[in-house]
């Protein structure tokens, strides 16, 4: 091999081995970024989500009810709630977490609201009791607000009223994703079944 062969041996493996680890940084640095991206679009979300309870907070009526449910917000799982109403495993808990509220304030034993877990034996209780709101009709903080996703006349959810600011709803909700949050609805949303009117 010539002298002139073997340089250009020695390049072709220098340029190689160049290319090699600009290959090898590139990989890494769209690794962190990826990385990063989803950690900063997890904080984003999570400021987002907090920035909106804070919101929902200030707009909530100051009631023992309400900052008993309140008090509950971010937890997941709702172990404390169905484990409370006598359940052994992880059930459908957003009944139980309204039962449980109202059983911090002693409404179930005054018989004030129904201790339930099954979201339409909740609403049959108001409603054998004329204590029953339809849609369209505007709710007061402590009224339980009751949710028909589908549409289908079966009732598949249940929370706590906690203002009425204009055209709109805030409540706090077990069971939302499995944890409980603080949501906001418009009044004229049709996923509203109805109210529960809670008479103190």
């Amino acid at each position: 091999m010539t002298d002139a062969e073997i340089r250009r041996e020695i390049r072709r493996r220098k340029n190689k081995q160049a290319l090699k680890r600009r290959l090898i940084v590139l990989g890494l640095v769209a690794i962190i970024a990826i990385v990063g991206g989803a950690l900063l679009g997890n904080r984003i979300g999570a400021n987002k989500y907090d920035s909106e309870v804070a919101i929902k907070t200030s707009v909530a009526e100051d009631t023992p009810f309400i900052n008993e449910a309140l008090a509950q917000v971010g937890n997941k799982g709702g172990k404390k709630f169905w484990k409370w109403f006598g359940f052994g495993s992880h059930q459908e808990w957003c009944a139980c977490f309204v039962s449980w509220c109202e059983d911090t304030q002693n409404y179930i034993s005054e018989g004030i609201a129904p201790s339930f877990a099954m979201v339409k034996d909740g609403a049959n209780w108001f409603k054998d009791r004329d204590q029953w709101m339809d849609p369209g009709s505007t709710p007061a903080a402590n009224d339980l607000i009751f949710f028909d996703w589908e549409g289908d006349g079966e009732l598949d959810h249940v929370g706590i009223v906690t203002a009425v600011v204009e055209d709109k709803v805030y409540t706090v909700e077990g069971n939302s994703s499995d944890r409980c949050r603080q949501k906001r609805y418009h009044l004229s949303d049709s996923v509203i079944a109805g109210y529960g009117r809670i008479k103190i």
